[in-house]
């Protein structure tokens, strides 16, 4: 599913209106009739419910007034509180035209002014069954002060159930960064296509159930924009799965081989190897040291293990000079879980990126080996998928980790096009770019993935995408969002406290069936 900047929705709408001639208030109409529906679902249990409506004086809060006309024909006690001067003949016409009915239909409307009446504006979010926020919507742009500041502070603070028009008033739109403050909704009703700031954090917790709601504008004036950025839905992901075949063998689901593991980490292979498995990788072939392969041989019996020359438990270059022919047999290389940090290592990891063949999937302490020389991954000869979390993007952008997370789709698209790579920056929703600037926002997991070993799973389960056919970005795409599912699965069965990385292998079967 395609999700939009705050730019590409107003251009929508602007398409919509002048070029199809839609009036901008029937959009507006639109709208508040499928708000109306969700407002009353939400007091649909409480007798003579009350509802707060909070209105800026933009869009959002034209779309607010309208709203209230709504729910005021229905027989819905309705208050209306304006951050705005309700007599200014500045106020855009759409809202002015909401506006004006809405003080003839006698809806109480009280304008709300900094320092004059914030008890009794607190008094009316106390008493209130449900308060819709439609302050600000897509435009924000600066951090939100004055009187906005003080009415989002009023409805955190008091509101006892909260639906928001559009986007939360103070999320940023398409980056999801917080613009000071930010109303915390229990859900958000958005039209027409999805913003980004909904879905990427920290924006997304504060969006709470999300609804999509048409508003008529046709597919055909969506597609006039290029749009990059998107969700993946529970059923695009189960077309996305790999084919397989009645007839077909091992050979048909690729050749996946794990450089993986060391004495100290030999469980991180293990769980490599096992998740390539799970995701339908045919064969799996492990070069590995010896104490590894001791280990994945208990863990694993499927797994083909290849012993390497290794030093000091860690792999070197002795260990690419015994395989790298083989190497270059496999449908894709899965590279550092576990693998250790020395020069040693490093040397290694750099002479496999200089001659192999096959698609990559980086990971852990192969990323720390090429954080130094970031150029060579422009060498690749084929495909390659990263996947750092914010520490590691650090290291690799050499910009604070702090400042990664502030902005997480920009760290992985800059990074994407400057070095030719899928970048799959993990965090709460996980940003997979693309080297054309194309990105996807993941909207799956929990917290039950916070836990050593996952990151391991992940490279995985990618792997094995990429073995049986997908190009590397949808792979990327399609590995986090049932890594994701797995998780999610798992700590309805366990509790998040108590998944482990184990887990999250033995629940991907789950993932990947459960119904749409």
């Amino acid at each position: 599913m395609r999700v939009v900047t705050g730019d590409q929705i107003r251009e929508i709408e602007r398409i919509a209106i002048h070029d199809t001639g839609i009036p901008s208030i029937i959009l507006m109409e639109n709208a508040a009739i499928r708000l109306t529906k969700h407002c009353i679902e939400a007091v649909s249990n409480i007798k003579n419910a009350n509802i707060l409506i909070i209105c800026g004086s933009g869009s959002n809060g034209g779309d607010g007034m309208a709203l209230a006309r709504h729910l005021h024909v229905k027989g819905i006690k309705i208050k209306i509180i304006y951050a705005g001067d309700v007599d200014k003949k500045t106020v855009k016409n759409d809202v002015a035209i909401n506006l004006g009915i809405v003080r003839k239909l006698g809806i109480p409307i009280m304008q709300a002014q900094q320092n004059d009446n914030l008890s009794e504006i607190k008094s009316a979010v106390e008493n209130s069954d449900l308060t819709v926020d439609a302050l600000l919507g897509t435009g924000l742009d600066r951090n939100v002060d004055g009187i906005y500041k003080t009415l989002i502070e009023m409805i955190n603070n008091y509101a006892k159930y909260i639906i928001s028009v559009d986007i939360p008033s103070g999320v940023h739109s398409d980056t999801g960064r917080i613009m000071g403050c930010a109303v915390k909704a229990t859900q958000t009703v958005t039209f027409c296509l999805p913003k980004i700031g909904l879905y990427a954090f920290p924006g997304a917790e504060y969006a709470g159930k999300i609804h999509i709601e048409d508003i008529s504008i046709s597919d055909s004036i969506k597609n006039r924009i290029k749009i990059d950025a998107e969700i993946l839905t529970n059923d695009e992901a189960k077309r996305l799965l790999p084919v397989r075949a009645a007839r077909s063998n091992k050979g048909s689901f690729g050749r996946i081989a794990i450089l993986a593991g060391s004495n100290e980490m030999p469980g991180a292979a293990a769980l490599t190897c096992s998740a390539a498995y799970a995701s339908g990788g045919g064969l799996v072939c492990a070069y590995v040291t010896q104490n590894t392969a001791a280990v994945i041989n208990q863990w694993q019996r499927e797994v083909i293990t290849l012993i390497v020359p290794e030093k000091n438990g860690m792999y070197c270059k002795d260990s690419l000079e015994a395989i790298k022919d083989d190497l270059n047999r496999s449908s894709v290389i899965a590279i550092g879980p576990g693998i250790g940090r020395s020069p040693d290592v490093t040397e290694f990891v750099h002479e496999l990126l200089k001659t192999t063949e096959a698609p990559v999937v980086m990971d852990a302490d192969a990323l720390f080996a090429v954080s130094g020389n970031t150029g060579i991954l422009k060498t690749l000869k084929a495909p390659c998928v990263i996947t750092p979390h914010p520490g590691e993007m650090s290291r690799l952008t050499g910009v604070d980790a702090a400042e990664v997370l502030d902005n997480i789709i920009d760290a992985a698209v800059n990074f994407s096009k400057k070095h030719n790579v899928i970048t799959l920056l993990k965090d709460a929703h996980t940003v997979i770019a693309s080297p054309i600037g194309r990105f996807n926002i993941n909207t799956t997991g929990s917290n039950a993935l916070s836990k050593a070993g996952t990151g391991d799973v992940l490279t995985g389960i990618i792997a094995g995408f990429i073995a049986q056919g997908l190009d590397v970005y949808t792979a990327g795409i399609l590995g986090a969002y049932f890594h994701g599912k797995a998780g999610e699965a798992a700590g309805l069965k366990k509790l998040n406290y108590c998944v482990s990385a184990s887990d999250i292998i033995e629940y991907l079967s789950d993932a990947m069936t459960e119904n749409p």
